[in-house]
């Protein structure tokens, strides 16, 4: 019998987030299946500078970012604004305030700090969180499930930009304090495909508490174990 997930009645807007790849639009769909919520997913596609910043980064780098950022305030904006009577929560694939590490990341000092005044003054908008789920993964784990997905505008990444975007992530999240967040290594989990991995990943959000979570799971080997012995 599917398990039915239950948040705690303050959480009605939850962000997925990640480094590319780890898997968080693909986790934001279910738990919008099974929450009955809005799905918001990042407009990332539709970036026409992407591209050309991955195959050259620095010389496309504040287009990029400034069209993210101007596309992430306007997505969310309207869709927290529109909150409507037949969806009791928004699940949503990104936060807003994460498009501070890419920025941080690829621009230069004169650039980043126009982009910072322009972000500043947008995200009085936009409301924080009620609970993030930060997934993590190693940086070869990350690597195979994009190349696994097979996405033509990211085969240019390479394995450097991903290790360095990846200690940025988990470096931003270390110090993060503005809303609950639940940590979650996916490096051994496929909760896609496996749903007792999806249903361990479900409860862990709906106990998340106040402060920093996090849930380390049992590799298939150490489960396989628990499995045989019950």
């Amino acid at each position: 019998m599917a398990k039915e997930l239950k948040l705690p009645p303050h959480v009605n807007y939850l962000c997925v987030e990640g480094v590319i790849g780890v898997g968080k639009t693909s986790l934001c769909k279910l738990l919008a299946q099974h929450l009955s919520a809005r799905l918001v997913l990042e407009e990332v596609e539709d970036n026409p500078f992407l591209p050309k910043f991955y195959a050259d980064r620095r010389t496309h780098a504040f287009q990029t970012q400034l069209w993210f950022l101007l596309a992430r305030h306007r997505q969310l904006s309207q869709t927290i604004a529109q909150q409507d009577l037949f969806h009791c929560a928004v699940v949503s694939d990104y936060m807003f305030a994460k498009d501070y590490i890419f920025a941080s990341m690829n621009l230069e000092d004169d650039e980043l700090a126009l982009y910072t005044s322009v972000s500043r003054a947008l995200a009085t908008a936009i409301p924080h969180p009620d609970l993030v789920v930060y997934l993590q993964a190693s940086t070869d784990t990350l690597l195979k499930r994009i190349e696994k997905r097979g996405r033509l505008y990211e085969t240019n990444i390479d394995a450097q930009y991903i290790d360095d975007l990846n200690k940025a992530y988990n470096s931003f999240f270390f110090h993060y304090t503005a809303s609950p967040l639940l940590i979650i290594n996916t490096n051994e989990i496929d909760f896609v495909d496996d749903m007792r991995d999806f249903y361990e990943v479900i409860e862990q959000i709906a106990n998340a508490k106040a402060g920093t979570n996090i849930y380390n799971p049992l590799g298939l080997k150490d489960k396989m174990i628990i499995y045989e012995n019950r």
